[in-house]
C-alpha cells in the first residue's frame, strides 16, 4: 500500500532537522578564569605600587631622586617578569604537553596523556579532563574496532549459511541429477536423461537466483543503476512484504539521485531498522517514508509494535544496541542527525535527515 501527499513533519524529523544547523542561540559562557585573574591583579597592583612609588619621588623631584626613580622602575620590571613567570609558567608548560599529545593523538596514539600532578588546581583539572577524555577515545575507538569486525564476521557468517544451506546443497542434488542422465544414457534410456536434463536445468537456475539474491544483498546494482527510491521498493517488496506487517510506503518519486554515499547510508539504515522492526517490534503496520527536499533527505521508520526502553538497551550493549549504534554512526559518516523514540508499548520512531551538496539540491529541485 503506498499513500502519497506531502506529510507534515513530525515532531522527531523537526529534531533531527534542528540538528543539521549550529543554534544561533547558544549564551556565551561566562568562565571563571582564576589563573588570569590572579595574573592580572598581580600586574594590577604591581603597577599601583610603582604608581604611587613614582608620584612620591617625583613630588620630592631633586637631582637625587632621578637614579633612585630609574631603579625603582627597573625593580618594578623585574619583578612583573618573575612574577608573570611563577604564575603563568606552568600554564605555558601544559600547553606544551597538550600539544604533544595532540600530535600523538592525531598520529593514532591512544596511550597519549599529560601531568596531571599540577599544584593549581585549574590546570590539574584540566590536565585531569583532557586524560579522561583520551581514555574515553581510546575505549570508544576500541568498541567501534570491535563492533566492525563483530559486523564483519557476522556477514561472513551469514553468508557461509546462505552457500552451505542453499547453494551447495542445490548444486550437489544437480550433480546426483547429473550422474542419474549418464546412466540413463548408458542404459539407453533417452526419455529419462531428457527428464534428468531438464530437472539439472530447473536446478540451476534456482541456483543463480540465490546468488542474484545474495549479491544483490550484499551490494544491489539496483542502486548504482536507478537509485535509491527503486532499490528500497524492490528490497520491502522482496524481503518485507508478506512477513506479517502491513509496510506503508511514502517515497519521493521526483527522480533526484542522491550523492552515492548518502544512497548506501540510507539503503543500509534502512534495511537494519526494518530488520530490527521485523524480529524484535512484534508490529502490525510499518511506515517507511523517504522524502529529499532542497537541502536534504529525511528517511522515517515507523512501527506500531511493543517498543522498548532505549537507554536500557544501548547500556546493555545487545544485538539490538549494536544495530542502533550502527544506524548511528551511518548517520555520523553523511553528515547527518539521527532521532529514535521509543518506549514500551508504544512503538518505535526513526527519524533521519542527511544534508545535501548542492549538486543533489538541483536534482532534488
Amino acid at each position: 500500500m503506498e499513500t502519497r501527499g506531502e506529510p507534515p513533519i513530525t515532531g522527531g524529523e523537526e529534531a533531527a532537522l534542528r540538528g543539521l544547523t549550529p543554534d544561533d542561540h547558544v549564551e556565551t559562557s561566562r568562565f571563571r578564569r582564576p589563573m588570569v585573574l590572579r595574573v592580572v591583579g598581580a600586574n594590577v597592583l604591581l603597577a599601583a605600587v610603582v604608581a604611587a612609588g613614582t608620584a612620591a619621588i617625583v613630588s620630592r623631584a631633586g637631582g637625587g631622586h632621578a637614579l633612585l626613580m630609574v631603579g625603582l622602575l627597573l625593580a618594578a620590571a623585574l619583578a612583573a617578569v618573575l612574577m608573570n613567570l611563577v604564575l603563568v609558567g606552568p600554564a605555558g608548560g601544559l600547553l606544551e604537553d597538550l600539544a604533544r599529545a595532540m600530535d600523538g593523538l592525531h598520529r593514532g596514539d591512544m596511550a597519549c596523556r599529560v601531568k596531571d600532578d599540577w599544584k593549581d588546581r585549574d590546570l590539574q583539572r584540566l590536565s585531569a579532563s583532557f586524560n579522561e577524555m583520551c581514555l574515553r577515545l581510546g575505549d570508544e575507538s576500541l568498541r567501534y574496532a570491535d563492533r566492525q569486525l563483530s559486523s564483519v564476521e557476522e556477514e561472513r557468517r551469514r553468508i557461509g549459511r546462505e552457500l552451505h544451506d542453499q547453494t551447495s546443497q542445490t548444486l550437489a542434488a544437480t550433480l546426483v541429477r547429473l550422474d542419474l542422465c549418464d546412466k540413463a544414457l548408458q542404459d539407453n534410456d533417452p526419455g529419462d536423461a531428457h527428464r534428468q536434463v531438464l530437472t539439472c536445468k530447473e536446478l540451476l537456475g534456482h541456483t543463480i537466483e540465490e546468488i542474484k539474491l545474495l549479491v544483490y544483498d550484499l551490494r544491489p546494482v539496483m542502486l548504482d543503476d536507478f537509485g535509491l527510491v527503486p532499490t528500497l521498493r524492490w528490497y520491502i517488496q522482496s524481503y518485507v512484504q508478506g512477513l506479517g506487517p502491513e509496510v506503508v510506503i511514502d517515497f519521493d518519486e521526483t527522480g533526484a539521485r542522491l550523492p552515492e554515499d548518502v544512497e548506501i547510508a540510507l539503503y543500509r539504515i534502512a534495511q537494519e531498522a526494518l530488520s530490527n522492526a521485523l524480529r524484535h517490534a512484534s508490529a502490525t503496520k510499518i511506515l517507511v517514508r523517504l522524502i529529499i527536499k532542497s537541502g536534504y533527505a529525511s528517511l522515517a521508520i515507523i512501527d506500531n509494535g511493543i517498543g522498548f526502553d532505549l537507554e536500557s538497551t544501548l547500556r546493555g550493549g545487545t544485538r539490538g544496541g549494536l544495530g542502533l549504534e550502527s544506524i548511528r554512526e551511518r548517520v555520523g559518516l553523511v553528515g547527518g542527525t539521527v532521532n529514535l523514540e521509543s518506549s514500551v508499548g508504544r512503538g518505535t520512531r526513526l527519524y533521519v535527515v542527511v544534508p545535501l551538496g548542492e549538486a543533489a539540491q538541483a536534482g532534488a529541485g
